[in-house]
């Protein structure tokens, strides 16, 4: 389960910002526009991993096994779902009863927050002084989970906001 939030200040404090109040939402327009804000954000912390791990194999290429090259790209390719999941657009409108869902977003989006959270430390603990190797061994594979969890969540979210997969089909 991921820990309490050590990330920078700044990052933690510019996704707080954007965590949607779903019961100020008075329009669908405006209830996108909040969506899109705060999977903007959590995209742009996405990224950062994701462009951390690119730098860390570039530099350590020489140093990094196959195996090591592999689990990097399955990260990003994690990544890359998760995006395609926050990247989903269409018409927001909270499914079910309506108390209980903002609910479950609510619980859903600080769940996100820890994910991302650590999925940061552990990005940037590859190169803190810890062996390749060692990293590998112990926090790719917590990353990995991580991520999985994170594209779980993000999918249970565009459900609960009415934005299931089939809106990737829908004209724009």
């Amino acid at each position: 389960m991921p820990c309490a939030a050590s990330v920078s200040f700044p990052e933690m404090t510019s996704l707080m910002e954007k965590i949607p109040d779903y019961r100020q939402y008075r329009t669908t327009a405006e209830a996108a526009a909040k969506e899109r804000e705060f999977r903007h954000a959590l995209g742009m912390l996405l990224k950062e991993c994701g462009e951390y791990l690119l730098n860390v194999a570039e530099k350590k290429s020489q140093l990094l096994s196959t195996e090591m090259q592999g689990m990097i790209d399955t990260l990003i390719d994690r990544i890359g779902v998760i995006f395609r999941r926050l990247d989903r657009e269409g018409l927001v409108c909270i499914v079910g009863d309506h108390d209980t869902t903002i609910g479950e977003l609510e619980e859903l989006d600080v769940r996100l927050m820890l994910l991302v959270e650590e999925a940061m430390n552990l990005v940037h603990s590859l190169e803190s002084g810890i062996p390749a190797a060692s990293w590998f061994q112990s926090e790719a594979s917590v990353l990995s989970r991580d991520l999985a969890d994170f594209s779980e969540v993000t999918e249970e979210r565009n459900y609960l906001l009415g934005l299931g997969w089939e809106s990737e089909f829908t004209p724009r």
